[in-house]
């Protein structure tokens, strides 16, 4: 197949590489006359070096005319996303939208309605959903494992500036709010995997900003509580500034506990009644954090070559990004 990459910074450079590896014909569209960046000029140079002939275009509908993609990756910055997949929708395109939908409300109505007009098909990149660890661990809630769910913590704290070592992180979208960034809307991941796990909440709490000395004007730390029917509660934890990283999300119930570890590599299962005192499962030898891109896209393409339901279809994009607005605009972000 044949997919037009919006945006080359690493999320679009990500994408772009799995697509080649799985065989598909890729261009780029490069917004705003395509200004290099040493990242970029090292990816370039790498595909020139390897004999591959990188595309590129600098108008959107130039590039369907010519082109004539079969769908289209959206990796741009956050901010940038519903402006791009309204082109995509008004050409009659498909599209894959890297996480989060957008950074606000605007266009969205519209996205949704030249959709269903259309009959597009369009996936959120949440990749954490092909996690075979949080897969367990949603099968295992689903069995009655843990019996009735009574509360959930999450935590994820990661500092900006260990992201990407080619660049400075104040020099990019996730330290500004302009920009689309933000501990919620660059962590939605998390929001992303309880929504996946329990749905809408019915009340959502929040207090946090900026708050850590870094840089930026967007919110680093955030604290939220959100309520479900049958008086589940969970607590959210996000911020810009941990190091080391951590990453969990635990679920206590009326018969034990369960606790998905991202960096210890492990599913914890304890019992209340102490008749189970551990259960651990681990991610498989071979596991690779690529992979769930990879698997991803194979589903979204999968979803186009056999007239599929995407597996993240854009209402559930729009949910996680509700969901999201909420918590920043109780905090004043």
């Amino acid at each position: 197949m044949k997919f037009l990459i919006c945006g080359i910074g690493s999320i679009g450079q990500r994408h772009y590489k799995n697509l080649q590896s799985l065989g598909h014909e890729l261009a780029l569209f490069r917004e705003g006359g395509g200004a290099n960046t040493p990242f970029i000029e090292k990816f370039l140079s790498e595909e020139k070096s390897a004999g591959r002939e990188v595309k590129a275009y600098y108008n959107f509908q130039t590039a369907v005319d010519d082109f004539k993609p079969d769908a289209v990756f959206i990796t741009n910055p956050n901010s940038k996303h519903i402006e791009t997949a309204l082109l995509a929708a008004k050409s009659g395109l498909n599209m894959f939208v890297e996480k989060p939908l957008s950074h606000n409300r605007r266009g969205i109505k519209e996205l949704k309605a030249l959709a269903e007009k259309k009959n597009l098909k369009i996936m959120i990149g949440y990749n954490l959903r092909w996690h075979p660890l949080l897969i367990k661990m949603k099968m295992m809630i689903e069995d009655g494992v843990i019996g009735q769910p009574i509360c959930a913590n999450i935590e994820m704290g990661e500092n900006i500036e260990d992201w990407h070592p080619w660049e400075d992180y104040r020099q990019a979208y996730a330290a500004y709010k302009d920009g689309g960034g933000g501990a919620v809307l660059c962590f939605s991941h998390d929001i992303d995997y309880l929504y996946w796990f329990f749905g809408m909440p019915d009340k959502i709490h929040a207090v946090g900003g900026k708050i850590t000395p870094l840089g930026g004007d967007a919110e680093d730390m955030v604290k939220a509580l959100l309520e479900y029917k049958n008086n589940f509660i969970v607590s959210l934890h996000l911020d810009y500034w941990q190091r080391p990283p951590r990453r969990f999300f635990e679920i206590i119930g009326i018969k034990g506990r369960i606790t998905w570890d991202y960096y210890a590599k492990n599913l914890t299962f304890v019992s209340r009644d102490n008749q189970i005192s551990s259960v651990e499962h681990s991610v498989p030898d071979n596991f690779d954090r690529n992979d769930m891109f990879i698997d991803e896209a194979r589903d979204f393409i999968d979803a186009l070559e056999n007239k599929k339901e995407v597996a993240i279809p854009l209402q559930e994009g729009i949910n996680v990004l509700e969901i999201s607005r909420k918590i920043k605009e109780l905090i004043g972000f």
